[in-house]
């Protein structure tokens, strides 16, 4: 099976990814009919893991941003049944780096029962896996090691020029009202204790973020297509 089992059917593996020159991390949900791959990174024998994991489940695959499409085209191309699923606001971006089957809207129906919540930049989504307590932040959210110590947001640079850190947290405050148990970061270490506390923290506006010089190297703006 794939990764680290963090709560019954919820796994997190990390990988490094060459485009971003470093360790990512990607979520599978599996069910009884279904198992939904979020923001997939896979090599090697990991699928291999994969077919064997699938049985008779649906593949999904769901991303929180378009720069997270990773493997989705591969899982495409060797599961010909899989569905890929893509944000309203990033089906565009999405669909030139993976083949998008499924259009959805925060609210709407999500494979595994999860839910999307919209962040800033409005085509980021947080994605909620109730059973577990699990948030799952794609760009948004960055966890302990990545270029910052603990849970952090993503560094103002990665924000179109009509957004700003203040826009980002007041787009986390939403999610306060859960019970939230598990904050799954694609970068960075996940928060898996006090996970509410820290994340109501980094939605206050007066939050730590990493310090600007942190963040200026050009292998971490995010500015390409």
């Amino acid at each position: 099976m794939l990764g680290e089992e963090l709560r019954p059917g919820l796994r997190r593996w990390t990988g490094r990814y060459d485009d971003w020159k470093g360790e990512v991390a990607s979520v599978a949900l599996v069910t009884d009919a279904e198992l939904v791959l979020i923001d997939p990174l896979l090599t090697g024998e990991q699928w291999d893991r994969l077919e064997h994991a699938l049985g008779d489940r649906q593949p999904h695959v769901l991303l929180t941003i378009h720069w997270h499409a990773r493997s989705a085209a591969e899982v495409a191309k060797r599961f010909p049944g899989a569905r890929v699923w893509a944000h309203s606001r990033n089906r565009a971006a999405i669909a030139r780096r993976a083949p998008v089957t499924d259009v959805f809207r925060a609210g709407d129906p999500l494979p595994g029962g999860l839910a999307a919540m919209e962040s800033r930049p409005r085509s980021e989504v947080l994605l909620w896996e109730p059973r577990s307590g699990a948030l799952i932040v794609g760009d948004a959210l960055l966890g302990d090691g990545e270029k910052g110590a603990g849970l952090h947001t993503c560094p103002a640079s990665w924000l179109p020029e009509s957004t700003d850190l203040d826009d980002l947290r007041a787009s986390l405050r939403p999610a306060l009202e859960l019970p939230v148990e598990l904050i799954l970061t694609s970068h960075g270490a996940p928060v898996l204790r006090d996970a509410a506390a820290q994340l109501a923290r980094v939605a206050t506006p007066s939050a730590p973020v990493p310090s600007q010089g942190e963040w200026e190297s050009h292998e971490n703006q995010r500015t390409s297509p």
